[in-house]
């Protein structure tokens, strides 16, 4: 348990960072203070973003402000620690829990990083996230690892009581008046319980397409890298036709063969940026599921409008922080 809160607000940004590595640069901060992210923003579209954090006696509060980008992670990575994200300023649509659902300004959902998750905004925007340690969830809250993906409303009845109450502490916080780190830590928990008892019984009686689209996804992630991965194998495992894998996936807008290769590319892309150079660019190929390295490198470049080569080269910039400070 944490003895002592530092409530002083920290503030990083990517202003004094060079265009080129500004993405490097706010990558490493995610993955440092939020989750392990890959991000991608539009090519038309200079990247700018910052980011301010403090700690409180049960959790960390950060609000993340970005140009518009798509976020997406590795899922299967356990950092100890759920999120919730409430929608500041802007709105985004967000994929988890097998839920897709849009955010506007004052609405909120928990998210899992260790499940998948996907963000988008083609705005600039304002989050808050309060990053709860699951020890404490389990200790104050246990029930709200089931609340997963699950939309909540900022602008009427319990949903707006928290949202309320989030955003005018963090107002508070950025005007300085910080001596109140243990009273906010004892008022989210019970705010908390109260926005999401109207979803307990959504949870109770789960929807069987939501929990048989989950198993999908799930049996996907665990066998991406198998070459002959395909809509019957996926119906066959998870005990549904082809046909039904077939409306699952159109209800996402896709495809099953459609989001395999985007997966395959994405886990691709992030072994690209991490992996060292003497893991070459077939190896990582055949490991995410390609069978064909010409067939890889065509894909990978429409996808990301470079080549394999390339993407590894501009990721594996070293990026040292050019300015932490505290607001």
């Amino acid at each position: 348990m944490r003895r002592g809160v530092d409530m002083m607000l920290q503030a990083i940004d990517t202003s004094s960072v060079a265009a080129r590595d500004r993405l490097p640069f706010w990558t490493e901060l995610a993955d440092r203070f939020i989750a392990p992210l890959t991000i991608e923003v539009p090519d038309d579209c200079p990247f700018e973003a910052r980011m301010y954090r403090a700690s409180l006696r049960d959790c960390d509060i950060i609000s993340p402000c970005s140009s518009p980008a798509r976020i997406y992670n590795q899922p299967g990575l356990d950092v100890g620690a759920l999120n919730l994200q409430l929608q500041h300023v802007g709105s985004s649509v967000n994929h988890t829990g097998g839920r897709t659902s849009r955010l506007n300004e004052g609405d909120f959902l928990l998210f899992d990083p260790s499940r998948s998750l996907e963000l988008t905004f083609a705005e600039p925007t304002q989050t808050i996230v309060l990053r709860l340690p699951v020890a404490y969830v389990e200790a104050r809250l246990p029930r709200l690892r089931q609340m997963v993906g699950i939309p909540v409303r900022g602008d009427s009845g319990a949903g707006a009581l928290f949202s309320r109450f989030l955003r005018s502490a963090w107002s508070q916080l950025e005007a300085g008046e910080n001596d109140w780190g243990d009273a906010i830590s004892d008022v989210i928990w019970p705010l908390l319980d109260l926005a999401y008892s109207p979803a307990c019984p959504e949870v109770q009686q789960a929807n069987r397409r939501d929990l048989r689209r989950r198993a999908v996804l799930d049996l996907i992630e665990a066998n991406l890298c198998d070459a002959a991965l395909d809509t019957h194998r996926i119906a066959a495992g998870v005990g549904v036709s082809a046909r039904y894998v077939q409306l699952l996936f159109a209800g996402m807008a896709t495809t099953p063969s459609a989001y395999i290769q985007r997966r395959r590319l994405e886990r691709a892309a992030s072994r690209l940026s991490k992996a060292s150079s003497e893991v070459t660019i077939t190896e990582i190929a055949f490991d995410v599921g390609f069978n064909d390295l010409s067939s890889f490198c065509r894909s990978f470049r429409r996808r990301f409008d470079m080549s394999p080569s390339r993407y590894r080269a501009m990721r594996g910039r070293p990026v040292t922080p050019d300015r932490l400070t505290g607001a």
